[in-house]
């Protein structure tokens, strides 16, 4: 469409950019703005919308324990309403910083659970002691300290295969910073690790796989329009080998 001659509906005199897909209206820079799927919406249609994007990201919270945990609860709470709300853009970042933190502590607490009721806790202490002669002390520092850096693996070896695979699948619109910001805030599900085992049900690892899988499940079909059944195709493999690796 020609907007070469057209004005703004909303400031007399200045040229118009775009058409607002809401009310139609003719709409300058000042105006522009984008809907959930990145189409142009004008000032007066977005109204009171909920701001686009998690709190976490938003200079109202942002990355903050306040913002942090609002966004859990978000994801966790609305997944579907959530990833409406998390647009594409470039910046990955933050989220990759928020699924690290999500996934440290998880491990913490699951590598908690496992010592207090796991007989195979002290047994892999032992069997360490014996190989590498280090004290049962020393390894289980050895084993607290290497969290951080086995999330910060368990995140970036997680999104590169959930990319790799939308791209055998040919998925249009695949890019990196989209994967990474589906993976970052679905990488919340690894909270429900906090939940300790039932006899010798581990009661947080099954709520962490079925609420991963379901939260990027949503997300893909959300983003790339798929059908249900190609989605799960797609998340499934990626899935399958990364809890594999991460236990």
């Amino acid at each position: 469409m020609n907007l070469s001659d057209r004005t703004c509906a909303h400031h007399e005199g200045v040229a118009a950019i775009a058409v607002c897909t809401q009310c139609e209206g003719d709409i300058c820079g000042e105006c522009h703005g984008v809907d959930l799927r990145g189409l142009a919406v004008c000032a007066k249609c977005r109204g009171d919308r909920i701001p686009l994007g998690p709190p976490w990201e938003l200079e109202s919270a942002g990355p903050t324990p306040r913002g942090f945990a609002q966004t859990v609860s978000q994801v966790l709470m609305a997944p579907r309403s959530f990833f409406q709300r998390v647009i594409p853009r470039k910046e990955w970042g933050p989220a990759a910083v928020f699924g690290v933190i999500c996934v440290a502590f998880g491990s913490l607490f699951n590598t908690l659970w496992q010592k207090a009721f796991s007989p195979e806790y002290a047994e892999l202490l032992e069997r360490y002691h014996d190989d590498f002669g280090i004290a049962p002390q020393g390894i289980e520092l050895l084993l607290f300290a290497s969290i951080p850096v086995g999330a910060v693996f368990l995140y970036f070896f997680h999104t590169a295969l959930l990319y790799l695979t939308l791209k055998v699948f040919a998925v249009k619109g695949t890019n990196w910073p989209m994967v990474a910001r589906i993976t970052g805030y679905s990488l919340a599900a690894y909270l429900l690790l906090i939940f300790p085992p039932i006899g010798e049900f581990s009661l947080g690892h099954f709520l962490m796989i079925l609420w991963l899988f379901n939260l990027e499940v949503t997300a893909v079909r959300w983003y790339f329009g798929l059908g249900f059944w190609k989605s799960m195709g797609v998340v499934l493999l990626p899935m399958m080998m990364f809890l594999m690796a991460g236990g």
